[in-house]
């Protein structure tokens, strides 16, 4: 339903107002691709990131839809739902990096948000590791790197990790809340989504397995995006996709195992 949704908004005529920009699409693809690998066997041969199609079909749509008069991103709320072990943090890393660097943001505040410590670690780490290692990047863009963050201190911006609500103060340009459905209450989700208010093309990005917890906020935002999916109703501003089998199929056939896991035979191994 995620890709009906995009080839159908292809298919719109001029009067729709938003229009995908191939080149900004492409620019963080790239982007990505610059970064390496910081576990596995991929970071021992010191090789860098090759994004899967589904995963570039994620960047493409985040980031490649604009507005035809404003240009600024169309999507700020995104939530990813894949099944464990399929590369999250691998995806999410570079992002954080491109929101704190590239995005062309003035003051960027791009938080990894989690409730705890170990989660809200689990994509600030890889990405901080990616900085140390590309050294052109860090250059290029006058990062610097510390222990418990990244800044850039030309623009004034920065990437760190947050546990529970951001401080009052805070603004965030770029969120990134890792397995979000953890969490039992929305606060962290809600407190950043409000906290942006003041930016004009942030990103809420979400990415989380599907979990058990039915009466999480999670669920509520997987149901959301399910809805919104199927057409019940419209949100030109929100990016849903889930990689799950259908009620039908038999959970334990090698099948279902490969349409709930995009990255099979990549990671997890098949």
């Amino acid at each position: 339903m995620a890709c009906a949704r995009f080839l159908s908004d292809l298919a719109r005529d001029a009067e729709w107002p938003y229009e995908l920009d191939t080149a900004e699409a492409e620019r963080v693809c790239e982007f990505t691709e610059l970064m390496p690998h910081t576990k596995g066997k991929w970071a021992q041969k010191k090789e860098l990131i090759r994004l899967e199609p589904w995963q570039s079909f994620i960047l493409v749509n985040v980031f490649g839809w604009r507005h035809r008069t404003t240009r600024l991103r169309r999507f700020r709320t995104v939530l990813i739902v894949v099944p464990r072990k399929n590369g999250k943090s691998a995806l999410s890393a570079p992002v954080g990096l491109f929101m704190l660097a590239a995005d062309h943001e003035a003051g960027a505040e791009v938080y990894c948000g989690a409730t705890s410590k170990k989660q809200a670690w689990e994509v600030f780490r890889p990405a901080r590791e990616m900085a140390l290692k590309t050294p052109d990047f860090r250059s290029f863009y006058g990062v610097g790197v510390n222990a418990s963050n990244l800044h850039v201190i030309s623009t004034g911006s920065r990437f760190e990790p947050v546990i529970g609500k951001p401080g009052d103060g805070a603004s965030p340009s770029c969120a990134i809340v890792d397995e979000y459905h953890e969490h039992d209450t929305s606060d962290l989700w809600d407190t950043m989504l409000t906290g942006m208010g003041a930016r004009d093309q942030p990103i809420l990005w979400g990415i989380t397995t599907a979990g058990s917890n039915i009466a999480c906020p999670c669920y509520d935002e997987i149901q959301a995006g399910r809805k919104m999916l199927q057409g019940i109703f419209v949100d030109d501003e929100r990016f849903f996709v889930e990689w799950t089998i259908d009620p039908e199929d038999d959970w334990t056939t090698i099948e279902a195992l490969r349409k709930a896991n995009p990255n099979i035979g990549v990671t997890p191994r098949s």
